[in-house]
């Protein structure tokens, strides 16, 4: 997609939705999502799909024609999705209010405090080829290894 990037943009700037906007030129592609929520993260994966997290709406999929939804009704743990992370092995990891969420495009595995997280709300998320994972949340930074 050529030196551009994809943003989110909320209520204020006329409702949810994303954009696509090129950085040689003043060009934007506006998208118009069927939610209401503000988009929270964005993340584009290997094959050309646009993810996007957001504030009470779940995680949302653009495949260039159609958005999607995947909320808790799908087995999402929470709603509000503050963070999206692709790894070296293109799994799509999606920080939440209620644990860090491993989506494989059918089934959700959910991490927690009780597997070791220092904090449920997970914000951010860094991962070396060498398989660990650096995960940040309110309070505190949790390192895993070889997930």
């Amino acid at each position: 997609m050529g030196g551009g990037g994809w943003r989110g943009g909320g209520r204020g700037g006329g409702g949810g939705g994303c954009f696509f906007f090129f950085k040689q030129k003043t060009a934007y592609e506006i998208y118009q999502c069927d939610w209401s929520s503000d988009v929270c993260s964005s993340d584009l994966d290997k094959d050309g799909i646009v993810w996007c997290g957001t504030w009470g709406g779940g995680l949302a999929r653009f495949d260039g024609q159609n958005w999607s939804n995947l909320t808790t009704k799908d087995g999402l743990p929470a709603n509000h999705v503050f963070m999206l992370h692709q790894d070296a092995k293109q799994r799509m990891w999606i920080g939440t209010s209620h644990g860090l969420v491993n989506y494989n495009n059918k089934d959700f595995k959910i991490y927690t405090t009780m597997d070791g997280l220092f904090s449920n709300t997970v914000f951010t998320m860094a991962s070396t080829t060498g398989e660990d994972y650096w995960v940040g949340g309110f309070g505190g930074v949790t390192r895993i290894k070889g997930l």
